[in-house]
């Protein structure tokens, strides 16, 4: 954290959550040689990535709150990644970036309510904020691509994945994505109420709630593997 001036990462507004982070992990803040903000977790300790040429709270805030999650045992993306990596046929329709994108995006759903109570603007939520997250041609791509024939293709279900994630997690809702859910709905409705249980059960799902009846995420992941299961029986996928 040398010469990294922590006033201009930490305000008013998420100084509470700073020192509540500092207490139970032990953080080092560095410069990113992408100059993108990010953090890497390591049981106790945490290191944030900051950009060195845009420092400020909004982002850093969005870091703090991934760790926050941790701070309360969520560890949603290891579990799903856990979860699937059992699974040779799961494998092959999770790629390492959806994975990834899967914890990030149901962290996401859960830390901009907490992000907008500590008096942040969602316009900062996300450096991709004005980016729309799925479009007519990503939709006209997996209608392609999706199967052919009794071959289901393995990176386009991955991609199909991805853009519903991609949709339920953007605070940006000045963007209509009703027509672009419907049409992904059409192109497999059986995955796609699989997608939208689990959404459902992550949105009713309380990350403070202290009865562990209430507050077991792995239950909402073991449903949601469930449901992948029984999809994927009988489905060749290539």
């Amino acid at each position: 954290m040398t010469n990294i001036p922590i006033n201009k990462l930490v305000d008013e507004r998420n100084q509470n959550l700073w020192k509540n982070i500092k207490q139970h992990y032990k953080i080092t803040i560095v410069y990113s040689e992408t100059d993108e903000y990010g953090n890497f977790p390591i049981n106790n300790k945490s290191t944030i990535y900051v950009a060195k040429n845009d420092l400020n709270p909004d982002s850093f805030t969005h870091e703090l709150l991934h760790i926050y999650m941790r701070l309360h045992k969520i560890y949603i993306g290891g579990g799903i990644t856990n979860i699937i990596s059992s699974s040779n046929i799961m494998s092959i329709i999770f790629s390492e970036n959806l994975l990834d994108h899967f914890g990030n995006s149901l962290d996401h759903i859960k830390m901009l309510p907490i992000y907008l109570a500590m008096g942040f603007n969602k316009e900062k939520f996300l450096h991709d904020y004005y980016e729309q997250k799925c479009t007519n041609e990503d939709i006209s791509l997996m209608k392609k691509n999706y199967k052919i024939g009794k071959i289901y293709n393995s990176q386009a279900i991955d991609y199909y994945i991805g853009k519903y994630l991609a949709i339920m997690a953007d605070p940006n809702d000045s963007f209509n994505y009703l027509p672009y859910l419907q049409k992904l709905k059409k192109i497999d409705s059986n995955l796609y109420l699989v997608l939208d249980k689990l959404i459902k059960d992550w949105n009713d799902f309380q990350i403070d709630e202290e009865d562990s009846a209430l507050n077991d995420y792995h239950s909402i992941l073991f449903d949601f593997y469930d449901g992948l299961k029984k999809w994927i029986t009988n489905k060749r996928i290539e």
